[in-house]
């Protein structure tokens, strides 16, 4: 099996597999702990209009979903901001109208149905050098962002209010927050897919936080269970003769169960 690995491509898929799986939960946490959840619904939506933009006009869906995702992200703080509203219902607000001008977009240029599935699948294989490297990219970006505000991050966790009272600029906190998650979602689903996506964002850490007892015990134990499930997820894969995202989604589904009714014995 491991044979596999002295082809390119299959390489190239599975180091940015285990990149994404170890670094993206950690976007994860921060969306569990700030309550940002609906986020990445309006970010899935959001990808889901740039593939559909890139599929009309015939261009680079990688750059398009990130450029279209930060476009989303920019306009929901502002309005939040504007509004004096939860940023979590006006990401819903957009989600549904990304969502209605995406099928604008795949009905007028009549792009075929397959091609929109395949929007929602992503593969690991399709990964070029160029997008290896702005992979690898968003990686260190997560991983450098963690560790240079560790503290800043942990106040802002614990309270926002007491955070800034002791100086530390919540808001730049946030958008940074948010911003890397519309980064990751956006490359994400070029792996998973936009139906998976929480597979490789939101489960190693929802699971991790199922038995750390601290926020760096969360952070590290998301790391570790999202770069597991990544490994077994790709070999998995490949034995069952079934998509990398799916034998992930499965595999942290059954390790979530037996975690959580393990804790239900011992109580």
């Amino acid at each position: 099996m491991l044979e596999l690995l002295t082809y390119p491509p299959v390489l190239r898929g599975f180091v940015v597999l285990m990149l994404s799986g170890i670094t993206f939960p950690i976007t994860g946490v921060y969306l569990l702990r700030m309550n940002l959840l609906p986020l990445r619904f309006m970010l899935m939506h959001g990808a889901l209009l740039g593939g559909a933009i890139a599929l009309a006009f015939q261009i680079n869906p990688f750059w398009t979903t990130m450029a279209v995702n930060l476009i989303l992200v920019w306009f929901m703080i502002r309005a939040a901001r504007g509004l004096k509203a939860d940023a979590g219902f006006i990401s819903i607000f957009i989600m549904v109208a990304a969502i209605g001008l995406a099928f604008v977009f795949i009905s007028l240029f009549d792009v075929q149905a397959k091609d929109t599935m395949g929007l929602l699948w992503g593969s690991i294989f399709t990964i070029d050098n160029k997008l290896a490297v702005g992979f690898a990219a968003i990686a260190l970006l997560i991983v450098g962002f963690h560790f240079f505000r560790y503290r800043q991050l942990k106040a802002v966790f614990f309270d926002p209010v007491i955070a800034h009272s002791s100086g530390v600029n919540e808001k730049a906190i946030y958008n940074v927050v948010v911003l890397l998650t519309a980064l990751t979602v956006a490359v994400a689903m070029k792996i998973i897919g936009a139906l998976l996506i929480d597979a490789v964002i939101i489960l190693p850490a929802l699971i991790a936080t199922l038995h750390a007892k601290s926020f760096k015990g969360v952070v590290a134990w998301a790391s570790i269970w999202g770069g597991l499930f990544a490994f077994a997820g790709f070999f998995v894969s490949y034995w069952a003769r079934i998509p990398a995202s799916s034998a992930i989604a499965l595999i942290a589904t059954f390790v979530f169960i037996g975690i959580y009714f393990g804790k239900k014995i011992k109580k």
